[in-house]
């Protein structure tokens, strides 16, 4: 992992959602990165996120390309409310969920192991559901 990504799962095994945001411009940076791809800062804040959104785009996977993610599996794109998109898998209880243009979604943590060991992964869910 490079720096950046460390930050962003340290903050996320504490169950919090942040991203950079450059201490110049005030755009966030999604994802982290070294420099603004706006105004070529290389300096920056995590900053709390939301955790709110719509969807943006979906795909069903048909087919398991790692042992983690078995068939079917749902990576939904969510819109951030503050812009970024932010792109990850559906909660397991949530894959059987018909999602539609601009649905509504909002956080939610989910405890996980791989290979790598134990995290907790930000994951985004229909809101009310």
């Amino acid at each position: 992992m490079d720096p950046f990504a460390t930050e962003f799962w340290d903050y996320a095994n504490q169950r919090e959602f942040r991203m950079q945001q450059c201490d110049e411009c005030q755009k966030l940076r999604w994802p982290a990165a070294a420099v603004c791809d706006h105004c070529l800062s290389p300096d920056y804040s995590w900053v709390p996120i939301s955790g709110k959104g719509h969807v943006l785009s979906w795909i069903v996977f048909h087919r398991q390309y790692f042992p983690e993610y078995p068939a079917l599996h749902t990576a939904v794109a969510v819109e951030l409310d503050e812009g970024p998109i932010f792109v990850c898998c559906m909660p397991k209880e949530f894959e059987e969920t018909e999602l539609a243009d601009a649905m509504p979604m909002e956080l939610v943590w989910e405890e996980s192991h791989d290979r790598h060991g134990d995290y907790v992964i930000p994951l985004f869910k229909p809101v009310g559901m």
